[in-house]
């Protein structure tokens, strides 16, 4: 069992989050709790208000609950009331969902979301949920025994109090919206560039292997050298080179200056550029049957869209003519109340009380409060059922604009899922000679666009010329002692530098106050 959790804001974009329909195959809103709203936008926007009367920025704790086996409702909320009791969450209003999401092998599979409200009403402040990831890690362990569920890798390190080694990256939150976007994975774009830097010689064939692989090469603002993938998207190189550290890289590469290389803004159109060509190197009927297949998709959803549009249409004709019904029959009731004996009596005596200072300073308050006047008892009740209908209305009102702002999110979705398919179908359905072709035009493209910014500079070395200018740069004279030499001339600075070394440590250990017990989280069994 696998629980993440987050402190956040925006709880309008979580709520469309939650309720979008098209990344997931069903959804369930099971439980709103401790709201007057039984929605997800307007629970989270009640929690937002009560959130306004203090300091805190973040008033929602986001849970997701991902088993690796199927879980009943009783069990999922048995798992939801021990993490409350562990977070000091119990007691505080929360909305639960559920989702059954298709995974890689097409099989639908339920998890949970769960979010708290962190602003405790009774001291208005919010609560402090220190270390809950540690204690969330405690729980997944405890949980997936208790309903006899697997232990992934990271959870069985975790357990046995060891160090988990990783197979590789963990993606980043952009990374795995990009993920999303362009359906290229972080481990495949990993091996792409290190492939292209284990079979390069040196920086200029490292250059042109990127160019084959539609990356190109650029000088980063804060790192010596980022790639710009094929989507414009710059990456750092050091991360995607898999074992291979940042020295021997800079080693490697130690001919390329950053002159040599395109800026960021630069390289993104040298790939603009390049899926230009690319374009124009695709056929006709490949064209048209992406448009086709894409009108499809966005009829189809259009179609889901009005069909939404058209059952709240009639709830909202159904509630107005409930709202109308309810009206007339109140004041049916009321106007037939008011023609009996009775009624006339007692608005009678009601008026004589009003009339008579006397009576009235005695009496009045009385009659307010046993409702004698028929009358102020017929305007309440007018009151409050008008009341009544404009709640409803305007809970409805908040509905429309949650499908609204589905709707909106929903396109999106399908955008990005049209834009990967498209992207991927080019490369797909595109020659050989085609993709030849703009690989050619790109590489020719990037030394035009370099030679024109004057960034790029062709240099040839004869053999032994960049020892020598190596050398003279370094200031080595051929047979000296290089060790001794050397150690006798950084010798100072290697002292001095010492020195300060001891100075700041000895300083930084004395302004440094000692940790008293009682600090941070303490495993269970320790």
């Amino acid at each position: 069992m696998i629980l993440k959790a987050s402190q956040r804001a925006n709880g309008g974009d979580l709520a469309i989050h939650l309720m979008n329909s098209y990344d997931n195959e069903r959804i369930e809103v099971a439980e709103v709790y401790g709201t007057v709203a039984d929605d997800l936008l307007g629970a989270f926007a009640e929690f937002e208000a009560v959130a306004q009367g203090t300091k805190a920025q973040q008033y929602l704790y986001s849970l997701s609950i991902n088993p690796p086996g199927k879980l009943t409702r009783e069990q999922y909320f048995e798992a939801i009331a021990a993490i409350e009791e562990k977070l000091g969450l119990s007691g505080q209003p929360r909305a639960v969902v559920f989702h059954a999401k298709e995974d890689k092998h097409g099989t639908a599979r339920e998890h949970c979301h769960v979010v708290w409200s962190r602003i405790d009403v009774e001291n208005m402040r919010a609560i402090q949920l220190s270390h809950d990831k540690r204690k969330l890690m405690d729980l997944a362990c405890d949980l997936a025994h208790k309903f006899d569920l697997p232990l992934p890798p990271g959870l069985k390190a975790w357990e046995e109090k060891r160090k988990h080694e990783k197979d590789g990256l963990e993606p980043t939150l952009a990374e795995k919206a990009q993920e999303d976007q362009t359906g290229i994975t972080l481990a495949q774009r990993r091996e792409e560039i290190t492939g292209c830097y284990e079979q390069a010689d040196n920086a200029q064939t490292f250059i042109s292997a990127l160019e084959q692989k539609g990356y190109v090469l650029a000088r980063g603002d804060r790192r010596g050298f980022v790639v710009v993938d094929k989507f414009g998207s710059p990456h750092s190189l050091t991360r995607y080179l898999n074992g291979h550290k940042a020295k021997e890289i800079k080693h490697r590469l130690a001919p390329l200056t950053p002159e040599d290389l395109p800026t960021v803004d630069q390289a993104k159109e040298i790939v603009r550029r390049r899926k230009q060509a690319q374009d124009e190197g695709e056929g006709e009927q490949q064209r048209k049957l992406a448009e086709q297949r894409r009108r499809k998709a966005i009829e189809a959803l259009t179609a889901k869209h009005e069909q939404a549009r058209t059952d709240l249409l009639a709830k909202e004709q159904e509630l107005l003519t409930r709202q109308q019904s309810e009206t007339l029959s109140l004041h049916a009731a009321q106007k037939t109340e008011a023609s009996g004996i009775l009624f006339r009596v007692r608005s009678a005596v009601s008026d004589l009380l009003g009339k008579t200072p006397g009576l009235r300073s005695v009496l009045c308050h009385i009659q307010k409060l046993t409702h004698l006047d028929p009358k102020e008892r017929h305007h309440m009740e007018s009151t409050a059922l008008a009341r009544r209908h404009v709640r409803e209305k305007m809970d409805f009102a908040r509905g429309k604009r949650l499908r609204t702002r589905i709707e909106t999110r929903e396109r999106q979705a399908l955008d990005k899922v049209l834009r990967r398919a498209a992207r991927h179908g080019a490369k797909a359905e595109m020659s050989a000679e085609a993709q030849a072709k703009a690989g050619t035009n790109t590489k020719q493209d990037f030394y035009d666009a370099a030679k024109d910014k004057g960034l790029w500079k062709q240099q040839e070395f004869e053999e032994g010329d960049l020892g020598v200018e190596f050398n003279d740069a370094a200031e080595f004279v051929e047979g000296a002692d290089r060790a001794g030499d050397a150690a006798d001339a950084f010798k100072p600075d290697l002292e001095e530098k010492a020195d300060q070394r001891s100075r700041s440590h000895c300083s930084t250990r004395a302004r440094r106050p000692r940790r008293g017990k009682g600090h941070g989280y303490r495993r269970g069994d320790e």
